[in-house]
C-alpha cells in the first residue's frame, strides 16, 4: 500500500500492525527523518520516498491507497492534485479524507467516476489542534468526509 503525503506515518504505521507493506511517500523531509525514526524503533519495515505528490510517479501500482492530503484551504484544490494522483496509482482501492464540502463532493466523486471508481463517503466531525503558523485557536472543530473508492471492474 502508499500513504501519500504521509507526514510522520501515523497511517502506514497502523496499516503495517494489521499486516500491510508500506510505501510512505512525503516532500517534507524533516518528516520522512522522524517517521523512519519512529518506524526503527517500533521495528517496522517501509519503503521512505522524498517526493511531491504531484509529480510522484510508481511503475508499479499498488493495491491500496491512502491519503489525508491538504484540504485546499491554503492552496486551493491541492487535495484534487493528491485525489487523482491517488487514483491513478492504486489497483483497486482508495481511502481518502477532504474538507466536507457539497459542491467539493460533487467534485471529487466526478473525478473518480472517470477514472473507474465506485465511491463511498461518510461525513464525521474532526478536530486538529493549533499545528500550522496560520492556525488561530488550539483546537479547530470542523466536518470532513471520509472517502472510499473501490476500482469498478
Amino acid at each position: 500500500m502508499a500513504d501519500l503525503g504521509c507526514g510522520t506515518g501515523r497511517f502506514c504505521a497502523a496499516a503495517s500492525f494489521l499486516g500491510a507493506y508500506c510505501a510512505c511517500i512525503e516532500i517534507d523531509n524533516e518528516s520522512i527523518t522522524l517517521a523512519k525514526k519512529v518506524f526503527k524503533e517500533l521495528g517496522i519495515d517501509a519503503d521512505f520516498i522524498n517526493a511531491d505528490v504531484e509529480y510522484f510517479y510508481s511503475q508499479s501500482k499498488f493495491d491500496t491507497v491512502i491519503e489525508n492530503p491538504p484540504f485546499g484551504v491554503k492552496r486551493k484544490g491541492y487535495d484534487l492534485i493528491f485525489l487523482n494522483s491517488a487514483l491513478d496509482l492504486s489497483n483497486d482501492v482508495v481511502y481518502s479524507i477532504h474538507k466536507s464540502n457539497e459542491k467539493s463532493e460533487e467534485i471529487i466523486k466526478n473525478i473518480a467516476r472517470k477514472k473507474g471508481f465506485s465511491s463511498e463517503v461518510i461525513t464525521t466531525n474532526f478536530e486538529i489542534g493549533y499545528y500550522y503558523p496560520w492556525h488561530r485557536n488550539n483546537i479547530h472543530k470542523f466536518l470532513v468526509d471520509i472517502y472510499l473508492f473501490k476500482k469498478i471492474t
